[in-house]
């Protein structure tokens, strides 16, 4: 798959110890709502093995997170003799299953790159995602995190084993699981990791802002507010920043971060939030989505009067991706296909229930509704932006992260409102920081206490709190 898995690395101090063995591998895990992706690193030399992706095989009981935590809490079904999987059962095992695949798949392929004679051994593992996608893995419940105040049952920071992940006993107080199928016994039996292997699962923020914002944060190289260090005393990997910085990890569940510098009248903070934009950007909910994978359009050009599409590996078009629907969103606003509003105003093609849409090629369309689904997907994204700006008077330096927001052309993502207009020309783009912190994590304890660290220094607000987020929500709709 062309879904983005690298990322920057951040400077490592120092290495964990080990039995120092070219056969000793780690694992990063990065646990996306709508992808998953899967790095294996040589842990004596620190070298990058190799790297794979898959769509979240939970988008089954729901594309979002607050679908499939409805799910978890749904009732037991009544009436029925069918033999009906518990929410938590069917989520844990899901997750823990695919898991199990791709680890398989991925140390095999590891195997090929180590010196001759050795035989792979995972003996690390760290896993990072947002809070409710590590709840489901760790069994633990979310029946609290389906209405306000949103209280998760753990905020992790949490050394644990494969074993006790695999049968959902992490916690004590972790919710009861269904026995496991013969299918998944004889799966876990056959398995490519020792149930001893130690596994990390970093500290998550709060019940929307996760581990994966906070790994994400440690790539950026995020530094710990409000700690006054002479400049003199800091370490070689260490540097004192005196710009702000902000973050997005930009999916179907968006995490913003902001760096506030220390001042002499004040220490700095990181304000954290998040924006429910759904899974418009991972192709998903939309009439010709696809994941970024060959034959996927990533880009629309208008030559001659007329749209020319793009496609990833220069293939037949089968779909559009998230960064072929920003495109196109920014090209036909260009070119007066749809108005400000988002309304088709231009070579108009129905569908057969009578709506609207405009056909990029004979098997691929974009219908009026994607187009607001887009509208909407960019608005909440936009209005975390927006609010977290205002807490500076300088433009900080913007780090944009994960598979999507690490592929879209930004001028195209400013053209259509989705990222202020300031922020275009201070943007470095991460790739998939999430996954390249979480990796830095398997060498370095310094850097698991700078994420402690980051996670309480850092504030949470909820949007959807502010008195005037609707009104700012519905304000950033249009184009």
């Amino acid at each position: 798959m062309q879904i983005v898995t690298e990322g920057v690395m951040p400077d490592i101090p120092e290495t964990i110890e080990s039995e120092k063995s070219p056969a000793e591998l780690g694992i990063a895990v990065d646990i996306g709502t709508t992808t998953i992706a899967v790095s294996v690193w040589s842990l004596l030399h620190r070298k990058h093995l190799v790297t794979i992706a898959e769509k979240n095989n939970q988008v089954r009981y729901g594309y979002d997170i607050i679908r499939r935590i409805a799910f978890a809490v749904r009732p037991p079904l009544t009436g029925s003799s069918a033999v009906v999987e518990s929410g938590p059962s069917a989520l844990h095992y899901c997750i823990v299953s695919q898991l199990e695949k791709m680890f398989s798949k991925a140390v095999i392929e590891a195997a090929s790159r180590l010196p001759r004679g050795y035989q792979p051994r995972p003996v690390s593992i760290v896993i990072t995602g947002n809070t409710t996608m590590l709840s489901f893995l760790a069994a633990a419940s979310v029946s609290n995190m389906a209405s306000a105040p949103f209280t998760p049952a753990t905020l992790f920071d949490t050394k644990t084993t494969w074993s006790e992940i695999r049968k959902g006993e992490v916690f004590q107080n972790s919710v009861t699981l269904d026995k496991p199928t013969p299918e998944l016994i004889k799966l876990f039996e056959s398995s490519s990791i020792p149930p001893e292997t130690e596994v990390y699962i970093p500290p998550c923020i709060g019940a929307f802002i996760g581990a994966d914002a906070v790994c994400a944060m440690i790539a950026a190289g995020f530094p710990i507010p409000g700690i006054k260090n002479d400049p003199s005393t800091l370490r070689p990997w260490e540097s004192k920043v005196k710009a702000p910085l902000l973050l997005a990890d930009i999916g179907t569940n968006s995490e913003l971060c902001l760096f506030i510098p220390d001042t002499p009248e004040k220490p700095g903070k990181i304000l954290c939030t998040s924006a429910a934009s759904g899974p418009a950007f991972e192709g998903a909910n939309i009439s010709c989505g696809m994941p970024s994978i060959e034959g996927a359009i990533d880009k629309i050009s208008y030559v001659h009067e007329k749209l020319q599409c793009h496609t990833i590996g220069d293939k037949n078009p089968r779909g559009l991706c998230g960064t072929g629907l920003i495109s196109a969103a920014a090209v036909m606003l260009k070119n007066k296909y749809i108005d400000k509003n988002g309304i088709i105003i231009r070579e108009k093609s129905k569908l057969g229930d009578g709506t609207s849409c405009i056909e990029l090629t004979p098997a691929v369309y974009l219908s009026q509704q994607d187009i607001r689904n887009l509208q909407l997907a960019k608005s909440a994204v936009k209005t975390g932006l927006e609010f977290l700006l205002e807490h500076i008077e300088e433009t900080p330096v913007f780090c944009i992260s994960g598979g999507f927001g690490s592929k879209i052309n930004l001028a195209e993502a400013t053209a259509i409102g989705l990222l202020p207009t300031q922020l275009e020309k201070r943007t470095v783009q991460l790739g998939n920081a999430a996954l390249s912190g979480a990796s830095a994590l398997l060498f370095s304890n310094v850097l698991r206490e700078k994420a402690r660290s980051l996670a309480k220094k850092s504030i949470q607000i909820n949007l959807a709190g502010i008195p005037e987020f609707q009104q700012r929500f519905l304000k950033g709709i249009d184009f």
